[in-house]
């Protein structure tokens, strides 16, 4: 059944339902759009060039797994790092010994023990914050608990990670200790647990 608009005043009614209903529609679309409008892409902060920078506005290539990327993950070994590294693989080569491919590049230890070239460094280069760690034809198998981030770098870098870096760079940086706070967290995946205990200055007089 239809209700006939019979007076000029139910039509000037009508409109302003309309127009208070078009109203409050855009009044309600306009807290969604300020909101869209402040949401930015995260900055995630890497040392890729020895120095803490935007990894958006340094001049090189660089993969970041961030702290919370990880937890969110459950990521705690190397091999579930690389899961999520593009172009990255490792192989195990005995207890304590693996071999890492960036692009599929890297040098075999068996090949440098056959070519009797024992003292070839891998192409690879793995630093755990500012330590490296490979040895003659391998990198060191390491486990590395609560991680800040993991980055890579593909392509040559000797410049700043040396000889061993023709393939690429892949570096493990920690989370520094904190003397104002106490932290802990646990693992029950890898039964894996780790406590930041607060540091008290004691003066002895």
């Amino acid at each position: 059944m239809f209700n006939l608009i019979k007076t000029k005043e139910q039509l000037n009614n009508l409109k302003n339902k309309v127009s208070l209903g078009v109203l409050g529609a855009v009044a309600a679309m306009i807290p969604q759009t300020a909101e869209s409008q402040e949401r930015q892409i995260e900055e995630v902060v890497v040392s890729a060039t020895k120095k803490d920078e935007s990894a958006s506005k340094i001049p090189v290539t660089v993969t970041a797994l961030t702290e919370e990327t990880l937890k969110e993950m459950n990521v705690s070994n190397f091999d579930e790092y690389v899961e999520y590294l593009p172009n990255v693989t490792s192989g195990g080569r005995g207890p304590g010994q693996s071999t890492i491919y960036i692009r599929g590049l890297a040098v075999d230890s068996v090949n440098v023990m056959l070519a009797t070239a024992a003292g070839s460094q891998p192409n690879v280069a793995l630093y755990i914050d500012e330590q490296p760690a490979q040895v003659p034809g391998r990198n060191l198998d390491v486990y590395v608990a609560d991680m800040e981030r993991v980055e890579v770098l593909p392509g040559p870098q000797g410049t700043l990670f040396g000889a061993s870096s023709q393939a690429g760079t892949v570096r493990l940086i920690t989370n520094k200790p904190k003397f104002d706070t106490f932290e802990g967290g646990f693992n029950t995946s890898t039964l894996l647990l780790i406590a930041v205990i607060q540091v008290i200055h004691l003066m002895l007089l």
